[in-house]
C-alpha cells in the first residue's frame, strides 16, 4: 500500500489529468467513427441502385429472351426506384425481317414487400401491366407475374426502340422494420416473348 501511494504522490496530477482526457476523447472518437461506418453501409448504398444498367432486349426473331435485375440495398422510401430496359428490332446491322409483335412478363421472387408499376416511354403516368398475379413454384416458392399484353406491333422496314421504365417502390411504411430486410435480394426476371405478325 506504501508502493502505490508513493508512486500516486510522484504522479504529475496536471499530466494525468490531461492524458486522461485526451485518452477518453480518443477512445469516444473511434466509437463514433465505427459505428457511422456501418450505419453508411448499410443505407448509404441504396442511393446508387438508381445507376444499375440498363437492359437491352434485340428482338429480331421470333423468340424468347429474358434479362435479370438484381434489387438488392434497397431502404423503404418515398421516392421509387427506377430502372429501364429497351425493346429493339434491330441489333448492329441486323433487323427483323418480318413484322413483329412481343409480351412482356416481369417474375419477382417476392421477397420483400415491394410494388412494381411498368411504364412505357417517357409517359409516367399510365401503368401498361395487364394482369397481376401470384404463383408457386415446385419448390414452395411465391412467385409474382405481371404481364404486358399490349404492345405496338414493330414494322420490319424500320429501325424500332420502345423503352419501358420499370418503376419499384419500397414503401416507407416499412422504415421501422427496415433491418428486416437487410440482405435481402429479390430477383426480378424480364421475359420477353416476340411473335410474327399474321
Amino acid at each position: 500500500m506504501k508502493t502505490v501511494k508513493r508512486i500516486l504522490s510522484n504522479i504529475d496530477k496536471n499530466k494525468f489529468k490531461r492524458y486522461l482526457f485526451f485518452s477518453v476523447l480518443i477512445i469516444i472518437t473511434l466509437i463514433l467513427i465505427s459505428s457511422y461506418s456501418i450505419t453508411q453501409s448499410r443505407y448509404e448504398t441504396s442511393s446508387q441502385i438508381n445507376l444499375s444498367p440498363t437492359l437491352a432486349f434485340f428482338v429480331v426473331d421470333v423468340q424468347s429472351q429474358t434479362g435479370q435485375i438484381k434489387l438488392e440495398s434497397m431502404i423503404p422510401r418515398t421516392e421509387p426506384y427506377l430502372y429501364t430496359f429497351n425493346v429493339s428490332n434491330f441489333q448492329n446491322n441486323k433487323r427483323a425481317n418480318v413484322d413483329l409483335t412481343y409480351s412482356i412478363e416481369i417474375i419477382t421472387t417476392t421477397n420483400m414487400p415491394l410494388e412494381f408499376q411498368i411504364f412505357k416511354g417517357n409517359d409516367m403516368t399510365q401503368n401498361t401491366v395487364d394482369s397481376d398475379t401470384i404463383t408457386t413454384d415446385t419448390n414452395g416458392v411465391y412467385l409474382r407475374h405481371l404481364v404486358i399484353n399490349n404492345v405496338s406491333t414493330m414494322i420490319y422496314t424500320s429501325n424500332v426502340t420502345d423503352t419501358y421504365v420499370l418503376w419499384v417502390s419500397f414503401p416507407e411504411m416499412y422504415k421501422n422494420n427496415s433491418d428486416a430486410y437487410a440482405g435481402i435480394i429479390d430477383l426480378v426476371d424480364i421475359k420477353i416473348n416476340a411473335e410474327q405478325v399474321v
